[in-house]
């Protein structure tokens, strides 16, 4: 498996990065749902998604 480089590192940790940001935008598109309690789905798929991202960054680290 190929080395982990510093350079690497950063740009996954920017594209986990825009992709919660996308998340974000997406719950915040319509004001008038900006009140509206979160669907305890879209949480998990939310951490879900984030979590199989961090998982594969530990893995591309050795951890």
């Amino acid at each position: 498996m190929a080395k982990l480089t510093e350079a690497k590192f950063a740009q996954l940790c920017a594209y986990i990065a825009t992709n919660a940001a996308k998340w974000a935008g997406d719950a915040l598109e319509l004001p008038k749902d900006h009140q509206r309690p979160v669907d305890a789905k879209t949480v998990k798929r939310f951490t879900d998604e984030m979590r199989g991202r961090l998982d594969r960054l530990d893995e591309l680290a050795g951890g």
